[in-house]
């Protein structure tokens, strides 16, 4: 194996940083992921608000008590319509209300979003120890739920509105992980690792015992969001130690996550494995694909615009 030396400003060489990683048993703890999760401030109030409407019942909610919360945070109500309207969503006709939203994606999915835009205000992304940028990370979410929405809801749109959410926010665990990184010695080990490898969660085991799927399981507990949500995260790498997870939403978040990650986002070589799980699945291979490719071009369609902007 090549291993290429190169000298840090202060002084120590790739090799040294290596030797000392490779001295401990882990190169990082988990318990320090953990800890940093700890340190993490509630959610706002506007959101812990929103939240607690869904404390007894997602299926039972006061639709006029939700819409006037989420129009009374008006940066939550800007942030939700910037990103349904989002071309990545593929949808053709603006929505200009929350109350049209909710009307179109339910109260389970409208959840999601108020999940995912109220960790955004509590966690920045810094993405550069997976070698991705900020933007794309935020992209690779917007897609995962959007892929899951236009394939899914046409099979079991009760499932479709339980998962949908939880697709957004599934690879929240990745920021966390990339703190760590950022703050350590070997951080661009991480890097380069990940760069080569062909399955992520392996290098991130390597470096910590863990998953950042698992590490979002556990920051999912810390701000008490679904039991279910962090029951799915914690088992997506890991067995079930709980008994209480459906195998086959596993299995949907698996193509979800084949078909769009780090690596790439709906490229041949992805389609081509998810397409593969949708088969072991004994589910309908032209809609996941006609789902798939409508998500791709919407997306290509939206970066050409925002190119011919600049």
């Amino acid at each position: 194996m090549k291993i290429l030396i190169y000298l840090r400003d202060d002084g120590a060489t790739t090799l040294q940083i290596l030797v000392k990683i490779l001295s401990s048993r882990s190169y990082m703890s988990f318990e320090t992921l953990v800890s940093r999760i700890d340190t993490l401030p509630p959610l706002s109030d506007s959101a812990q608000q929103i939240l607690d409407l869904y404390a007894n019942d997602d299926d039972d909610i006061d639709i006029r008590k939700l819409t006037r919360l989420i129009e009374k945070d008006t940066l939550m109500a800007a942030n939700i319509l910037g990103m349904i309207n989002d071309p990545k969503f593929g949808f053709n006709n603006k929505i200009t209300s929350v109350g049209q939203a909710i009307t179109l994606f339910g109260t389970r999915i409208m959840k999601g979003f108020v999940l995912s835009i109220a960790m955004k205000e509590l966690i920045r992304p810094d993405m550069v120890p997976y070698g991705l940028s900020n933007e794309k990370f935020n992209d690779m979410g917007h897609l995962q739920s959007a892929l899951l929405f236009q394939w899914y809801m046409g099979i079991d749109m009760k499932r479709a509105h339980i998962l949908v959410p939880l697709a957004l926010i599934m690879e929240t665990g990745k920021v966390i992980f990339a703190q760590e990184m950022a703050s350590s010695d070997y951080g661009h080990l991480f890097t380069e690792e990940i760069y080569y490898a062909k399955n992520m969660e392996e290098v991130e085991h390597k470096y910590s015992d863990t998953t950042s799927y698992f590490i979002g399981g556990i920051l999912f507990d810390h701000w008490n969001f679904s039991k279910r949500y962090s029951s799915i995260m914690k088992s997506l790498d890991f067995d079930d130690e709980s008994g209480s997870v459906d195998q086959l939403d596993l299995d949907i978040l698996d193509v979800i996550r084949t078909a769009i990650n780090i690596k790439g986002f709906l490229t041949k070589e992805n389609l081509e494995s998810a397409l593969a799980l949708v088969q072991e699945l004994n589910l309908d291979e032209a809609a996941f694909m006609k789902a798939a490719l409508r998500i791709k071009n919407a997306y290509e369609d939206s970066k050409r615009a925002k190119a011919a902007k600049i």
